[in-house]
């Protein structure tokens, strides 16, 4: 089983592609478990597996869509142990932990999984009450401190430096430049791969310099991210599930 790319407009799409003898034709199927598998007979070479999938790009999309609806409107997060959550880009499970003494419940993050500890009166059913507000301090800490060093990286791009780099929630919103130069980051932003959260600060910088999005504003985010149209047609396709 090998990982390929297939981009469809501006969309990047993952794909994996498993080989048999027993398979005469292509087969496309996309579920929430394995994502996007191209089952092919063991003779078809990768180019014209590639070709087969630009004459069904249609279908693709569709199905991508529905895929991604149904995770969006998935029952929401119970905080039990085994419950995968995003950050920069990929997704780490959580164990809960009780222990007998009444502590304060905390969460930590070991680079290969969450743990909350919590004492052990408190119920699974309040699991979300008291995890989930742990989970947003945690997110909004990292992303202070991930958003403001990558815009000091890109900063240097620019004649006009921010005045302000603050992370709070947005409504509808990944980034805010005000007049004065202030930008202003929705925490949720630190779930996605660092290369989505390099597209929104560079945008939001380049608003220091352009206060609207005209040709001359997309042309200054391309100069520093010339693949830029795929990072925001990523965000505005996936960035509905980067939510807890």
């Amino acid at each position: 089983m090998t990982m390929e790319q297939i981009k469809i407009g501006n969309t990047l799409v993952d794909y994996r592609i498993t080989y048999s003898s027993r398979q005469k034709t292509i087969e496309l199927v996309i579920d929430l478990e394995s994502g996007f598998t191209v089952k092919a007979p063991g003779s078809m070479s990768k180019e014209e597996v590639a070709a087969n999938l630009r004459r069904k790009t249609s279908w693709i999309i569709i199905n991508l869509d529905k895929m991604n609806e149904v995770i969006r409107n998935e029952t929401r997060k119970e905080f039990v142990s085994g419950e995968k959550f995003p950050y920069k880009g990929k997704h780490y499970r959580l164990k809960v932990v009780q222990v007998n003494e009444e502590i304060v419940p905390t969460l930590t993050f070991t680079h290969s999984k969450f743990i909350a500890h919590l004492p052990v009166s408190v119920p699974e059913l309040d699991y979300p009450r008291i995890i989930q507000p742990l989970f947003i301090g945690f997110y909004h800490e990292k992303a202070e401190k991930v958003l403001n060093q990558r815009a000091r990286m890109y900063s240097k791009y620019f004649e006009e430096k921010p005045s302000l780099i603050k992370v709070q929630p947005l409504k509808n919103k990944w980034g805010n430049c005000s007049k004065t130069n202030q930008l202003r980051f929705n925490w949720r932003v630190v779930m996605a791969k660092m290369s989505i959260i390099d597209y929104v600060v560079v945008h939001e910088l380049c608003h220091t310099k352009y206060k609207d999005h005209s040709k001359a504003f997309w042309n200054e985010v391309q100069k520093i991210l010339p693949d830029y149209e795929e990072r925001k047609e990523w965000l505005r396709v996936q960035g509905d599930l980067l939510k807890i």
